[in-house]
């Protein structure tokens, strides 16, 4: 008999019942597009994250490579220096007489007058 009065039951859909279910339906509506909006603005975050990462990454890696061509450039750039007082010496000492005669005796087998060059050869031989 319980089971037979609960089925004939009716709630009565009195005002508080009906505002009370509308509120919670706002409530409900405003949870869903706050969970929206958040994740609309999570995505955005993580998009913006990901391109700074990627940014900053490129960017590092185009530093060391710079980095790597600046040092090999300086490496250069010493030798040539190297090679430029090498060079400058040479030109100093083509500009003394006695520096460009002892060339010439000893490359191109020249004398001075009165002096005579004997060909000694090779102690190796």
């Amino acid at each position: 008999m319980n089971e037979r009065k609960k089925k004939n039951i009716a709630q009565i859909q009195n005002e508080y019942q009906k505002q009370m279910e509308q509120q919670a339906q706002r409530l409900k509506r405003k949870r869903r597009g706050l969970l929206r909006r958040l994740m609309v603005f999570g995505g955005v975050v993580l998009m913006f994250a990901v391109l700074v990462t990627s940014a900053l990454w490129s960017q590092s890696s185009a530093l060391k490579e710079k980095e790597e061509k600046k040092v090999a450039l300086e490496k250069e750039l010493k030798q040539l220096q190297t090679e430029q007082e090498e060079i400058s010496d040479q030109i100093n000492k083509l500009k003394s007489k006695e520096y460009v005669l002892e060339l010439a005796r000893r490359d191109y087998y020249m004398s001075k007058k009165g002096e005579k060059i004997f060909d000694v050869g090779n102690k190796s031989d």
